[in-house]
């Protein structure tokens, strides 16, 4: 094997040319006699690459040739120990690590502005989370790293925490300081588990922060299609040194991983590992110039901002991926959904997510100067309509204060998935134990978590978003007039 070899890939290609007469799943068998609708999208191709775990194709569950030697690979390109493909998205890399380290019962530190996946590993393994609350900038209204310092704090408290879960960086690009992180998780003799799908692409670039395995992290979840190249749904799960026990990881996601593997997926991963193995320098180099170029023209645009660099250096903001660009609509006095909605439907550009402030930008090297040049005409344009404009006067976007507080936890997640329920009126549940979560998607962050107290600082937090265009999910009923309340 070599860096620049793809071991599933080369296994696909020697089974499309060895043409098998298939009388193995999947049912097309290689043709397109009865899928000729979703050939006239994809080509012929992709049906002769879709095969099962077949000998030569080795098995996701128990590795032991092409896919093993892939993972092998991307070991050595992301600089972790172990490595293993997930062909059931970053999500359930989170879920499989907490089913991995914690126990029904166990305690485990984790930010409040976690993924939803997250809070289902938790609801799967019985952990009991404990929350600590993110650094936050109140301009743009968004959550920061963590500190250090908010880490130890929560240790001192929580002497039995089993392990330590950050995000970073977040889906806006902001850096911990994970190497002090790592530091502390180690002292107390526990393992530092990173959700970090939104930075596979963090190592291959000198200008951007350093990974969390490169400063110490135990383990490490990359969304592998999110930045890099690979199919959406793939992704990768990295561990490190010895607090992670992989026997047991393995045999948790031998339970979370579909059994009909999908080589599509694999041969994607196979490929953006040998992607950015050979060019990963030159792709963020192009993917930064980009972005800067980007930058700069928002920063000269009346009633938009944006930040850089100079935000590195305040509390929970250790450093900054600068391919990720936020953009600040406030001043203009739409919401960032509105500028969603206008740049789509009327420029045919669909940015990555909204929320009550901003639109995020994510520029790779799968961009294009023609993209750059499109997006900030648009941005240039939709100014010069609205901007001081009599009739978007009364949308000026007000000030929110930060996220709510974490209420109260009267029952684990885990218990309050499987107690009876009722449903309330949004209005009338202050007071009231949630049984379900609700999140504002994307980017998935929990509002309020099965278990927890409904407050009225919830409830109105949540209006606030709904009367602005938020998109909800995980709720039972996703316009929000009811929530689902423990009986």
């Amino acid at each position: 094997m070599n860096q620049y070899s793809g071991p599933i890939l080369d296994a696909l290609a020697k089974y499309r040319e060895e043409k098998v007469i298939r009388f193995h799943m999947p049912g097309h068998k290689g043709n397109v006699c009865i899928g000729q609708g979703l050939a006239r999208l994809t080509g012929t191709e992709v049906f002769a690459l879709d095969v099962t775990n077949i000998p030569e194709m080795d098995n996701l569950h128990q590795p032991q040739g092409v896919i093993r030697d892939a993972e092998e690979l991307a070991a050595q390109t992301f600089g972790a120990d172990r490595t293993y493909f997930l062909v059931n998205g970053s999500s359930c890399g989170l879920q499989a690590l907490i089913m991995t380290v914690c126990n029904p019962g166990d305690k485990i530190l984790v930010p409040r502005n976690i993924h939803r996946s997250i809070l289902g590993g938790i609801i799967l393994s019985g952990a009991i989370p404990v929350y600590y609350l993110p650094s936050y900038d109140l301009d743009y209204g968004i959550p920061l790293g963590c500190t250090s310092e908010t880490i130890q704090h929560h240790l001192e408290v929580e002497k039995s925490v089993k392990a330590i879960l950050i995000l970073n960086p977040t889906y806006h690009g902001i850096t911990s300081d994970v190497a002090k992180i790592a530091d502390l998780a180690h002292q107390a003799d526990i393992p530092l588990l990173v959700d970090e799908a939104h930075g596979p692409h963090l190592r291959f670039h000198e200008d951007l922060p350093d990974s969390s395995l490169e400063q110490g992290a135990d383990a490490v979840v990359h969304g592998t299609h999110k930045l890099l190249s690979s199919f959406t749904q793939s992704a990768m799960l990295h561990t490190k040194g010895n607090l992670i026990d992989n026997k047991r990881l393995e045999a948790v996601l031998r339970i979370l991983q579909s059994t009909s593997t999908s080589y599509l997926m694999l041969g994607s991963l196979d490929a953006a590992r040998a992607s950015v193995q050979a060019n990963g320098r030159e792709m963020l180099k192009t993917a930064l110039g980009y972005s800067q170029i980007l930058r700069d023209i928002v920063q000269c645009i009346p009633s938009l901002t944006t930040f850089g660099k100079e935000l590195v250096g305040c509390e929970g903001v250790a450093g900054l991926d600068l391919t990720k660009v936020t953009i600040s609509c406030r001043k203009l006095g739409l919401s960032g959904y509105q500028m969603e909605k206008i740049l789509r439907e009327e420029y045919n550009i669909q940015v990555e997510m909204a929320d009550l402030y901003n639109i995020l930008l994510l520029v790779t090297s799968g961009n294009t100067n023609e993209d750059i040049e499109i997006v900030s005409n648009a941005l240039q344009q939709i100014v010069e309509k609205f901007w001081n404009h009599q009739r978007y006067s009364s949308l000026i976007t007000p000030q929110v204060s930060q996220f709510p507080e974490v209420p109260e936890m009267l029952l684990s997640p885990r218990e309050a998935f499987f107690v009876p329920v009722t449903i309330s009126a949004i209005g009338q549940a202050t007071g009231k134990i949630s049984a379900e979560i609700i999140t504002c998607y994307p980017p998935g962050i929990p509002i309020v978590s099965p278990g927890e107290r409904i407050t009225q600082e919830i409830i109105e937090y949540i209006l606030t978003l709904k009367a602005r265009g938020a998109s909800f999910q995980g709720c039972n009923d996703p316009t929000l007039e009811r929530i689902l309340v423990v009986s």
